[in-house]
Protein backbone atom coordinates (compact mmCIF):
# COMPACT_ATOMS: atom_id res chain seq x y z
CA UNK A 1 0.00 0.00 0.00
CA UNK A 2 1.27 3.47 -0.81
CA UNK A 3 0.11 7.04 -1.19
CA UNK A 4 -0.59 8.27 -4.72
CA UNK A 5 0.16 11.70 -6.19
CA UNK A 6 -3.37 12.79 -5.23
CA UNK A 7 -2.79 11.76 -1.59
CA UNK A 8 -5.06 8.71 -1.93
CA UNK A 9 -3.96 5.38 -0.49
CA UNK A 10 -3.45 2.83 -3.27
CA UNK A 11 -3.01 -0.93 -3.13
CA UNK A 12 -1.92 -3.44 -5.77
CA UNK A 13 -4.30 -6.41 -5.93
CA UNK A 14 -4.45 -9.72 -7.78
CA UNK A 15 -7.85 -10.68 -9.08
CA UNK A 16 -9.74 -13.84 -8.21
CA UNK A 17 -12.73 -14.89 -10.32
CA UNK A 18 -15.94 -16.64 -9.30
CA UNK A 19 -16.73 -19.56 -11.66
CA UNK A 20 -19.66 -17.65 -13.19
CA UNK A 21 -17.29 -14.76 -14.05
CA UNK A 22 -15.12 -16.97 -16.28
CA UNK A 23 -15.84 -17.42 -19.99
CA UNK A 24 -16.89 -21.03 -19.37
CA UNK A 25 -19.10 -19.99 -16.45
CA UNK A 26 -20.81 -17.35 -18.57
CA UNK A 27 -21.52 -19.97 -21.26
CA UNK A 28 -23.00 -22.28 -18.63
CA UNK A 29 -25.29 -19.59 -17.24
CA UNK A 30 -26.38 -18.72 -20.80
CA UNK A 31 -27.26 -22.38 -21.40
CA UNK A 32 -24.64 -22.70 -24.14
CA UNK A 33 -22.82 -25.68 -22.64
CA UNK A 34 -24.05 -29.11 -23.75
CA UNK A 35 -26.55 -30.97 -21.57
CA UNK A 36 -25.22 -32.43 -18.37
CA UNK A 37 -22.68 -29.68 -17.78
CA UNK A 38 -24.91 -27.28 -15.83
CA UNK A 39 -25.02 -26.93 -12.06
CA UNK A 40 -26.88 -29.63 -10.20
CA UNK A 41 -28.25 -29.76 -6.68
CA UNK A 42 -27.34 -32.25 -4.03
CA UNK A 43 -24.86 -32.94 -1.28
CA UNK A 44 -21.13 -32.45 -1.37
CA UNK A 45 -19.44 -29.69 0.58
CA UNK A 46 -21.03 -28.08 3.58
CA UNK A 47 -22.37 -25.32 1.31
CA UNK A 48 -23.59 -25.45 -2.27
CA UNK A 49 -23.86 -28.23 -4.85
CA UNK A 50 -21.15 -30.85 -5.38
CA UNK A 51 -18.12 -29.48 -7.15
CA UNK A 52 -16.76 -30.87 -10.40
CA UNK A 53 -14.11 -29.31 -12.68
CA UNK A 54 -16.88 -28.01 -14.97
CA UNK A 55 -19.19 -26.94 -12.15
CA UNK A 56 -17.31 -25.96 -8.99
CA UNK A 57 -19.26 -25.05 -5.88
CA UNK A 58 -20.41 -21.52 -5.13
CA UNK A 59 -17.42 -20.98 -2.82
CA UNK A 60 -14.80 -21.69 -5.47
CA UNK A 61 -12.44 -18.99 -6.72
CA UNK A 62 -9.92 -19.03 -9.56
CA UNK A 63 -6.71 -17.05 -9.15
CA UNK A 64 -5.40 -15.08 -12.11
CA UNK A 65 -2.41 -13.06 -13.21
CA UNK A 66 -4.71 -10.03 -13.60
CA UNK A 67 -3.44 -7.21 -11.36
CA UNK A 68 -4.69 -3.70 -10.72
CA UNK A 69 -3.73 -0.71 -8.65
CA UNK A 70 -6.84 0.50 -6.83
CA UNK A 71 -7.75 3.21 -4.38
CA UNK A 72 -8.21 1.43 -1.04
CA UNK A 73 -11.67 2.99 -0.72
CA UNK A 74 -12.88 0.85 -3.66
CA UNK A 75 -12.29 -2.39 -1.76
CA UNK A 76 -15.62 -3.68 -0.49
CA UNK A 77 -14.40 -6.46 1.82
CA UNK A 78 -11.72 -9.04 2.41
CA UNK A 79 -12.07 -12.78 2.20
CA UNK A 80 -10.08 -15.87 3.08
CA UNK A 81 -9.00 -18.23 0.28
CA UNK A 82 -7.63 -21.63 1.27
CA UNK A 83 -6.90 -24.93 -0.44
CA UNK A 84 -9.82 -27.27 -1.15
CA UNK A 85 -8.91 -29.81 1.53
CA UNK A 86 -8.47 -27.10 4.17
CA UNK A 87 -11.78 -25.52 3.11
CA UNK A 88 -13.62 -28.83 3.56
CA UNK A 89 -12.10 -29.27 7.03
CA UNK A 90 -12.98 -25.72 8.03
CA UNK A 91 -16.59 -25.91 6.83
CA UNK A 92 -17.17 -29.04 8.92
CA UNK A 93 -16.51 -26.89 12.00
CA UNK A 94 -19.43 -24.88 13.41
CA UNK A 95 -17.05 -21.92 13.72
CA UNK A 96 -16.79 -21.61 9.92
CA UNK A 97 -20.11 -22.99 8.61
CA UNK A 98 -21.88 -19.63 8.30
CA UNK A 99 -18.94 -17.57 7.07
CA UNK A 100 -19.69 -15.77 3.82
CA UNK A 101 -16.05 -14.74 3.32
CA UNK A 102 -14.49 -18.22 3.12
CA UNK A 103 -13.53 -19.61 -0.31
CA UNK A 104 -11.36 -22.37 -1.72
CA UNK A 105 -8.90 -22.15 -4.60
CA UNK A 106 -10.40 -24.15 -7.48
CA UNK A 107 -7.59 -23.37 -9.91
CA UNK A 108 -6.24 -20.70 -12.24
CA UNK A 109 -8.04 -18.58 -14.83
CA UNK A 110 -6.51 -16.57 -17.65
CA UNK A 111 -9.03 -13.82 -18.47
CA UNK A 112 -7.38 -13.02 -21.83
CA UNK A 113 -7.62 -16.57 -23.21
CA UNK A 114 -10.49 -17.91 -21.09
CA UNK A 115 -8.33 -20.91 -20.10
CA UNK A 116 -9.20 -22.62 -16.81
CA UNK A 117 -6.85 -25.01 -15.02
CA UNK A 118 -7.75 -26.95 -11.87
CA UNK A 119 -5.72 -26.56 -8.69
CA UNK A 120 -4.14 -29.90 -9.62
CA UNK A 121 -2.93 -28.46 -12.95
CA UNK A 122 -5.47 -30.17 -15.23
CA UNK A 123 -6.98 -28.00 -18.02
CA UNK A 124 -10.78 -27.74 -17.87
CA UNK A 125 -12.23 -28.49 -21.29
CA UNK A 126 -15.99 -28.56 -20.91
Amino acid sequence: MWESWGSNMVVKVKWFYHPEETKLGKRQSDGKVRAGMGRSGGGGLARGPPATPCCPSQNALYQSCHEDENDVQTISHKCQVVGREHYEQMTRSKKYQDRQDLYYLAGTYDPTTGRLVTAEGVPILC
